[in-house]
């Protein structure tokens, strides 16, 4: 199955999501986050529609062969999920769904993004940390692709960790396309991935931690993916957000 096309897919998802929660009683950052989501998602559809597909007549046969498979697949129960996490009164099946919806935004930024054998994992920050001893990591294995485990946790003490919590207080992306350009304190401690991207994953004012993604070589991320990434991280800080 195309990536193009069921990448297209989820944001046709993401778009109809956007407009299902309209008229729901929320906060105003909310409406209006969820609303935003729906535009990125309509224009990205249309960029990816352009970017991985050479002509229309190549897209409706793509489209033709791939929709209903990644409509079941990956689309029906993530849109399923946001409906539930948004109706449901009984605040541990939100907490449930919620995890749930992070395990698959996670699995498909891994799928979705790069390679096939990319890795995405999701970062989240310790609750009540010591003055000065911050750090954010990757809880109960949050984390898909590759057979080898990501770096899990970042902390303040470390240049790296710092970097690292900037952008989540900031609420902004980073795209490294070689890491080995970087300065020697800021270069991972192995040599399992040589390029990634990074985006924090808010709502509001609100700060949930961080969606990250990992290929093996300089080259298998570009920077136009940094906006898939983000519409997959924006899309889960909307999920966590939700009836909190």
């Amino acid at each position: 199955m195309g990536k193009g096309a069921i990448a297209a897919g989820v944001l046709a998802v993401l778009a109809y999501v956007a407009q299902m929660v309209i008229g729901l009683d929320m906060a105003d950052w909310l409406f209006w986050t969820i609303t935003s989501i729906g535009a990125i998602a309509t224009l990205t559809t249309v960029w990816l529609a352009n970017r991985r597909v050479a002509t229309a007549h190549q897209a409706a046969e793509a489209a033709t062969k791939n929709q209903r498979r990644a409509f079941e697949d990956v689309l029906v129960p993530l849109a399923l999920n946001l409906d539930q996490i948004v109706s449901s009164n009984n605040r541990n099946e939100r907490q449930a769904l919620k995890q749930q919806t992070k395990l698959a935004i996670v699995a498909l930024t891994a799928n979705l993004i790069g390679p096939p054998d990319t890795r995405a994992c999701f970062l989240e920050e310790t609750p009540n940390p010591l003055p000065g001893a911050r750090e954010v990591k990757c809880l109960n294995n949050l984390w898909v692709g590759r057979h080898v485990a990501p770096v899990t946790t970042f902390r303040e003490c470390d240049r790296r960790g710092r970097e690292v919590l900037k952008l989540l207080d900031e609420g902004t992306s980073q795209f490294v396309q070689d890491v080995d350009q970087l300065s020697s304190d800021l270069k991972p401690d192995s040599d399992t991935y040589k390029t990634y991207i990074t985006c924090a994953v808010t709502a509001g004012d609100t700060k949930f931690g961080l969606l990250t993604v990992d290929c093996l070589k300089p080259g298998d991320l570009h920077r136009d993916d940094v906006t898939m990434v983000e519409v997959f991280a924006r899309m889960l800080g909307v999920a966590l957000a939700a009836r909190r």
